[in-house]
């Protein structure tokens, strides 16, 4: 006699947030959207949604996962000088950030659900608050080198992608040529030597940082 008991489907695969990440970490960004990554997880695109709402919550998952992989080993051993400690911290910041490449749009400051990030960002506090600094200072101390470590890396990757020179400048070069030869001569000139975003630009802002930073500690 035929057996017409109906076959029980198979369960699932079953899914989880650091293996949506794992997949589309290994797939180009411009090709990530939350269909892509179901279909090579082999499950229905409804079942990411209990993990991650949208594709631009997906690529700030993955963005921060670049991000705790590029900064798991900051340098901060004990005794380090606080403010050796804080150009370690922004120069790896920075270059994990823009090691991030197509996807540091999805970055986000503060970066929140790192891990590594708090691991390193809270070794950084610490060394801050031993040097003298109160709670106050330490807190916006770190916000403050947040915003800047985030715009050298976007300006990092904007020179990148353009041949060395940033958007912004060409932009205020051509303002410059158009305007009459007589008018905006210093700022001809500084435009002339070069005085722009870059590595240089970090190291002014980290002497500005450290210097106000001093100022404070010796109030």
């Amino acid at each position: 006699m035929e057996n017409t008991t109906p076959r029980r489907r198979g369960r699932p695969p079953r899914i989880s947030r650091d293996r949506i990440v794992a997949v589309a970490r290994a797939m180009d960004p411009a090709a990530i959207t939350m269909q892509a990554v179901a279909e090579e997880l082999g499950v229905d695109r409804k079942a990411l949604n209990y993990h991650v709402s949208d594709r631009d919550g997906l690529l700030e998952l993955v963005a921060l996962d670049v991000l705790n992989t590029e900064v798991s080993e900051v340098p901060l051993p004990a005794g380090i000088d606080w403010r050796q400690a804080t150009r370690v911290m922004a120069r790896h910041m920075r270059d994990g950030m823009v090691r991030t490449g197509a996807l540091f749009e999805y970055v986000r400051v503060p970066a929140t659900g790192g891990l590594t990030i708090f691991a390193a960002t809270e070794r950084y506090a610490e060394i801050l608050l031993a040097a003298g600094f109160t709670e106050e200072q330490t807190g916006r101390a770190l916000a403050f080198l947040a915003e800047f470590v985030f715009s050298s890396a976007r300006d990092a990757i904007m020179m990148a992608r353009r041949d060395g020179v940033h958007p912004q400048t060409a932009e205020i070069r051509r303002a410059l040529d158009a305007a009459p030869a007589d008018r905006f001569r210093t700022m001809r000139r500084l435009m002339t030597d070069g005085y722009g975003p870059g590595e240089a630009q970090l190291d002014f802002d980290l002497k500005i940082f450290i210097t106000g930073l001093e100022q404070l500690l010796g109030h």
